[in-house]
């Protein structure tokens, strides 16, 4: 859902003064877009739904409420995102660390148990999809993490492992993959277990976390 230049100009007509703000954002190595409204009603969704990449929508004052739900999502997109157009109301907001430490627990322990589970059900064919797609669901929470710890330094996974002490760099060799900057090896399965590792040491050490 990245920002298509046609599909700006045509974004900006059809929400027209009732456009808030649009972003695009990074989501991992993925680019995606955000539209905040005043209000949105059903006739505005079907004529955005005739877009070829549609952006994810939100109005101003679901933007306040959700902050507390999606502490981990509002926070990347704040810190990663570029203003096309409109106000910049993303860049002024709070996000708690207590909100964001509960979701960060909820959100290692749920995809360990979904990525074991799309393993064990996997027949080979998947398993590449399965590792690829772990970048982009990956990459911001361990920057959540990252902000958690109070390294506010772009991603590196060799800074992570001193600070943190867990060993992400499996997330670069994918990123790398996802890019066609390098290949599979031979195992995917090290890939997997190296995936399984990151979740698991990660879910224990925010667990361990005090927000004072």
């Amino acid at each position: 859902m990245n920002c298509e230049e046609k599909d700006i100009e045509k974004i900006k007509e059809i929400l027209g003064e009732n456009l808030v703000t649009l972003v695009e954002y990074n989501n991992g190595d993925e680019k995606r877009c955000l539209a905040v409204c005043n209000t949105l009603d059903f006739k505005t969704l079907t004529d955005l739904k005739k877009l070829k990449a549609p952006p994810m929508l939100f109005t101003r004052n679901e933007i306040n409420n959700a902050l507390d739900v999606f502490p981990v999502e509002f926070l990347n997109i704040k810190r990663h995102h570029k203003l096309i157009h409109g106000e910049d109301i993303l860049e002024s907001i709070e996000v708690s660390k207590d909100k964001l430490r509960h979701q960060l627990e909820f959100e290692f322990r749920s995809k360990l148990i979904h990525l074991r589970q799309s393993y064990l059900k996997s027949d080979g064919d998947d398993l590449e999809d399965i590792i690829l797609n772990a970048v982009p669901n990956l990459a911001p929470i361990i920057g959540a993490l990252m902000y958690l710890k109070d390294m506010h330094a772009k991603y590196d996974p060799d800074l992570v492992k001193v600070m943190v002490g867990v060993d992400t760099k499996v997330l670069m060799d994918i990123h790398n993959i996802r890019i066609g900057k390098t290949k599979f090896e031979a195992d995917k399965n090290k890939y997997v277990e190296r995936l399984i590792d990151v979740l698991t040491q990660t879910g224990d050490i925010v667990d361990k976390i005090d927000i004072k």
